[in-house]
Parts: C-alpha cells; structure tokens; sequence
C-alpha cells in the first residue's frame, strides 16, 4: 500500500482472504489499480475474482488501468480474462532516494 500511495491520490485497499487490491487516482486523475494474491491462493482464479470485484467497486462507464511487468504471465493473464487490454506502456522515473 506504502508503494501505491507514493503513485496515487485517493488510495483504497480492498483486502481479503484471496489477497488485496489498491485503487487509486494516478497520472491525470486516472483510475488505476495494483493486486496481489495471497501466496497460498496463486493458480486458483483469485486474482480474476479480485479484479471482478475491483472493477465493479469503480463508478460504472469509468475507465481502469493497470499496469503489470511484461514477465508477470499469471498477472496478464488475469488481466486480460477481466476484460483489461493493452494500450501501450509507460515507464515513470523518480529520484533516487538519498
């Protein structure tokens, strides 16, 4: 959570026995989320129902973006079974930390 509100305004985290979903406004006031699925739930279709739930938590018609490393196969996986499509990538450089 520490990580998405040092990249998101108005930071939410929605948490269960599955894992946790943050939802934040990012870049341009944008809509965009970060998940993680509880190690012991990984393979069984929880990061999909995070997502689902993730998604309909955001106002209807309103864009979500996601951003997830192009290795991360299960990530894009889930993402892409949601609905999530790619649009192109982004690389966001701040200053190393004295």
């Amino acid at each position: 959570m520490t990580y998405a509100r040092n990249l998101r305004v108005d930071v939410h985290v929605l948490a269960d026995e599955r894992g946790m979903v943050t939802l934040g406004r990012g870049l341009a006031g944008r809509t965009e989320l970060g998940f993680e699925v509880a190690e012991g739930g990984r393979g069984r279709g929880h990061g999909r129902s995070l997502l689902r739930d993730a998604l309909a938590a955001t106002p209807a018609g309103e864009l979500a973006f996601a951003s997830c490393a192009p290795g991360n196969a299960r990530s894009l996986r889930a993402l892409v079974a949601v609905g999530f499509a790619f649009i192109g990538g982004e690389v966001l450089l701040r200053p190393a930390a004295e």
